[in-house]
């Protein structure tokens, strides 16, 4: 798992196990504002190509990242679309 608003936060990447209980820091630290940019760099840089990305946003934020090759959802707390993946809106 990892934390991100326009940069990621420097702890993570945080690794569970299947059986492990998800802790999350008490607080996660970005750089203010909202950009999934870091995230798809991080990815490329690191050569992983998850079957699924899962984030969970407001989805106000720079995407500017063409759509990759695996599949994301976005999670999504407010009415903001979102260019491409599959959005599940999590709230009215």
């Amino acid at each position: 798992m990892h934390a991100c608003d326009d940069v990621l936060d420097a702890r993570g990447p945080w690794h569970y196990r299947s059986w492990e209980p998800l802790v999350v820091p008490g607080e996660i630290h970005g750089g203010g504002g909202t950009g999934f940019v870091p995230v798809f760099d991080w990815l490329a840089e690191c050569r992983l190509r998850p079957d699924l990305l899962l984030c969970f946003t407001d989805a106000e934020g720079d995407f500017r990242q063409r759509q990759p090759d695996f599949p994301v959802i976005w999670l999504v707390k407010g009415r903001a679309p979102v260019p491409w993946g599959e959005r599940i809106q999590l709230n009215d």
